[in-house]
């Protein structure tokens, strides 16, 4: 799942409802989790292979069958994929399930953490496993009664959730959470600015932080130096412009911050290990 915007502005719905699916595999454009964060909650359920998911700077080893509730806000990515196929609802819990006075509490307890199930501790909740798959079955359906069925999945879901904290569940603290807190200026100012040129001084100003301090915060979280990740950023963006667009390689380029087609080539290669046209071409026809 790649996620152009850090500070992602996408409206998740799915019809009436303020939620979205989202079903992810290896011919995706947006395969790659960039680190980005929104407000909403994210419910990701692994069908396939691994990946490892950052959440601030905790490491989450994702197999086939494990699923993690990442909160709200919460800075996540992706790195070191493995073919991997999943699946994620993203939705406003808050707008869908605190109608209810008794359930604010129990609610808030769950989706203000990192939550991580592995597939055995699925198994060994049944009536949690059977919750999720008529959740996802429900919102993947897309017809108008999947809403009803979604939002009284969703009840169970969580109400289960709340009663395995202590029990199935792992949780990670948000160690780095304010680390976390001081970039997220940078990478907005990446996304808002990624098609101009771009120095470090510049995003380790809007941090407050000093160059040193900050590619150093940066690295830690990030997982990348900054002009590392500002280039990568880059070429994913130029990526999902080929896949979505009739744009030329020279104008993606142009758009993306880069004025040497040739450099640009060769930063794609670097991170694509393809050129531009041949990852074009390569693109499922539904993808181009």
């Amino acid at each position: 799942m790649h996620y152009l915007a850090y500070n992602e502005p996408i409206q998740h719905r799915t019809g009436d409802l303020p939620l979205a699916f989202y079903h992810v595999d290896p011919q995706h454009p947006r395969y790659h989790m960039r680190m980005h964060w929104h407000r909403e909650t994210e419910l990701l359920w692994m069908l396939r292979g691994e990946m490892r998911l950052y959440v601030e700077d905790v490491p989450l080893d994702l197999r086939a069958g494990d699923f993690a509730v990442i909160g709200e806000g919460a800075l996540h990515g992706a790195e070191e994929v493995r073919d991997a196929a999943y699946e994620c609802v993203v939705l406003d819990p808050y707008a869908l399930l605190m109608h209810v006075e008794s359930c604010k509490s129990a609610l808030k307890e769950v989706v203000g953490r990192t939550i991580f199930l592995e597939n055995r501790a699925l198994r060994a909740a049944p009536d949690l496993s059977a919750a999720l798959a008529r959740l996802y079955d429900s919102v993947r359906s897309g017809v108008s009664c999947g809403g009803l069925r979604a939002v009284g999945a969703l009840y169970e879901v969580f109400g289960l959730l709340t009663g395995q904290l202590d029990a199935a569940v792992r949780t990670d603290t948000n160690r780095a959470g304010v680390k976390a807190e001081q970039l997220k200026p940078a990478l907005e100012y990446i996304e808002q600015n990624y098609g101009s040129k771009i120095s470090l001084e510049t995003l380790a100003r809007s941090t407050g932080l000093s160059p040193k301090y900050f590619c150093r915060c940066f690295r830690a979280i990030i997982h990348r130096s900054p002009i590392d990740y500002l280039n990568h950023y880059r070429i994913e963006c130029a990526s999902f412009l080929l896949a979505t667009s009739d744009m030329t390689v020279a104008e993606v380029a142009q758009r993306c911050g880069y004025n040497d087609s040739s450099f640009f080539i060769k930063q794609f290669r670097r991170y694509k290990h393809t050129t531009p046209r041949q990852y074009k071409a390569s693109l499922r026809p539904e993808q181009a």
